[in-house]
């Protein structure tokens, strides 16, 4: 009986320690979005996307233990054709970061007052991170979703490209897309503050590099 509950655990504690949720995305040199194609199909029409019912969700995670919250997209314009998403981008307000796990309110202030801090994301140098289409191409049948889209991600002052997953649908004259959980590196975009290659740190110090995102967008005519 005791072998089986130190088995539960160090399951916990795996579970604990795994880091953000989602598929890692990697991230490359920005590409020119005025010379990148993004697909077949012209832009017809442009879609502004609604502030209120728009968001992204975030994760972050120590050794023991994460933290989880959101962002809100203030502003935003998709181009569409034939009810899809051809280009466009949109923009998150870090200075407006909150936290959705932490019942203490001055614990949580702190948290985001720190990660609004010069050591992660330095908002009152760089307040906005922006992402800017590039290339929409429809998923395989089986994939889970319809559609990858790539697009330049702009944060804190740096500008990568990345792919991912979304599913995107039109419904009542709204068009939605919304992405599952991922992951990005966030060192890569200049968020170095414990990241697991400082050297000497200690153990229970080091944040995991990888940040999870989930994002939803409605937008309409």
């Amino acid at each position: 009986m005791k072998r089986f509950f130190a088995l539960i655990a160090i399951s916990s504690l795996f579970v604990a320690c795994g880091g953000p949720e989602g598929t890692a995305v990697e991230s490359m040199d920005a590409v020119d979005a005025a010379a990148e194609t993004t697909t077949e199909l012209v832009a017809s029409a442009q879609y502004n996307v609604d502030p209120a019912a728009s968001i992204v969700n975030w994760e972050g995670a120590k050794i023991a233990y994460g933290h989880v919250g959101t962002v809100p997209v203030t502003t935003g314009q998709l181009m569409v054709a034939n009810d899809n998403i051809v280009g466009g981008k949109f923009s998150i307000d870090l200075r407006k970061m909150e936290n959705t796990d932490i019942p203490e309110a001055e614990k949580k202030a702190k948290l985001i007052g720190h990660l609004q801090s010069p050591d992660f994301f330095d908002t009152e140098k760089y307040p906005m991170a922006e992402f800017t289409i590039t290339q929409v191409q429809p998923a395989e049948a089986d994939s889970g979703h319809t559609h990858n889209i790539t697009g330049n991600l702009m944060m804190k002052g740096q500008e990568r490209s990345i792919t991912i997953p979304a599913m995107v649908s039109m419904e009542g004259g709204m068009l939605k897309a919304s992405t599952p959980k991922f992951t990005i590196d966030r060192t890569e975009w200049g968020v170095n503050y414990n990241n697991s290659g400082i050297a000497g740190i200690i153990k229970d110090d080091i944040i995991n590099d990888n940040l999870g995102l989930q994002i939803e967008l409605v937008a309409g005519k």
